[in-house]
């Protein structure tokens, strides 16, 4: 093993601990400042898009570190291909969780929701950054095939398609609301389809999930097609 590939090796296997650890942080932030946020319990953060994917990033980089403790330990390599589709996958949707937090839902929330606490910055910033990275330096010989791009969606489309349905039966999502996202209250004023400039703009859930839809495709694109030139140029 060259000197490169070792110091790549052992950067990413620190940015998995990273991962690991600054995701069971955050959650024990989200218990210890869910009452001071306004939600019911704990629990209830689970039904958000953030809690789910800093939870799937955090249990992939948990089994990495298992599995190369175990390929340092016994001296052999283990076959990690299918954990390396879970990698791409959950990175894509992390970096959604970075992606919408910053550029759309902190912006406009109100002092109840205290964005830029601990817990927010852990979960919705360090953690996003911490996976990008971690995907681009670790240096796997895994490609994904071109069509293969579309699973990066999988995480997206199931929670929206969930959450949904749950919003459709105004379930209480933890601070009384019928909705986890403002984006997603299918009962305001302008129905799913209308549209009203304000703060934030009134949009059309359906206009969102179309908007949605088109940056994770992008995303999970440019990751998997980032990756395989990487793959390419070596």
């Amino acid at each position: 093993m060259s000197n490169k590939v070792l110091v790549r090796s052992s950067v990413s296997f620190a940015l998995k601990v990273l991962i690991f650890l600054f995701v069971f942080v955050g959650q024990t932030l989200a218990i210890f400042s869910s009452s001071y946020d306004g939600y019911s319990n704990w629990s209830a953060r689970l039904l958000y898009y953030t809690g789910q994917s800093n939870l799937w990033i955090g249990l992939t980089a948990m089994l990495f570190i298992i599995f190369e403790v175990l390929e340092r330990v016994k001296d052999k390599r283990i076959n990690k291909e299918w954990l390396y589709v879970f990698k791409f996958v959950f990175t894509v949707s992390i970096t959604m969780t970075g992606l919408v937090y910053c550029c759309l839902l902190a912006p406009f929330a109100d002092d109840s929701y205290h964005v830029w606490s601990a817990f927010g910055v852990t979960t919705h910033v360090v953690v996003p950054i911490l996976a990008i990275a971690d995907y681009f330096v670790d240096d796997y010989a895994f490609k994904l095939k071109k069509s293969q791009f579309i699973v990066g969606i999988l995480p997206s489309v199931i929670y929206f398609a969930i959450t949904s349905i749950l919003c459709a039966l105004r379930f209480d999502f933890g601070r009384g609301d019928a909705f986890p996202y403002f984006f997603m209250n299918f009962y305001s004023p302008i129905g799913v389809f209308g549209f009203k400039w304000g703060n934030p703009p009134l949009v059309g859930s359906m206009y969102w999930f179309i908007l949605f839809t088109l940056v994770v495709l992008l995303i999970s694109y440019a990751y998997a097609r980032l990756k395989r030139a990487s793959r390419e140029v070596k």
